[in-house]
């Protein structure tokens, strides 16, 4: 009977070692250092209503690694994820509101490019879009 009770001991034993390893495994990242970045975004010196930016490493400059994106609310964002330091091609587009019928077109500019190098000091950048950005279709 107390071999049983032994070998159960030592059961309940090894299964907690192996939750403890798993547990110490959970909370480590993996991949290189993200930073979270936050900023303003304006378009003809107004804030962006709503929109999008991300954050592409520029593999053309030698950095690679996780990008970082964010929504654009009322002239503001600040990535979920954050981005890797280095040169960054950033992608961003915008809005006068949301879509509420596919028939309406909010579309204030779309995929504007532009560069930047993340710094781990300075991780607040502020955008302007120039009204260039417009597509040429929706000039009047």
């Amino acid at each position: 009977m107390r071999h049983r009770s032994c070998r159960s001991s030592w059961r309940l034993l090894a299964a907690a070692g192996m939750l403890l390893l798993v547990a110490a495994g959970c909370g480590r990242t993996e991949g290189p250092q993200r930073y979270s970045l936050r900023g303003a975004v304006t378009f003809k010196g107004e804030p962006v209503p709503v929109g999008q930016i991300a954050f592409e490493p520029d593999t053309s400059q030698g950095n690679w690694g996780p990008g970082g994106y964010a929504d654009i609310i009322d002239g503001t964002y600040a990535t979920h994820m954050g981005a890797i330091s280095g040169p960054h091609r950033v992608r961003i587009s915008g809005q006068s509101g949301p879509v509420i019928d596919e028939t309406q077109d909010v579309t204030l500019f779309t995929d504007y490019l532009t560069s930047v190098v993340i710094d781990p000091k300075s991780t607040e950048l502020d955008f302007d879009i120039p009204e260039s950005a417009v597509r040429k279709s929706r000039r009047r």
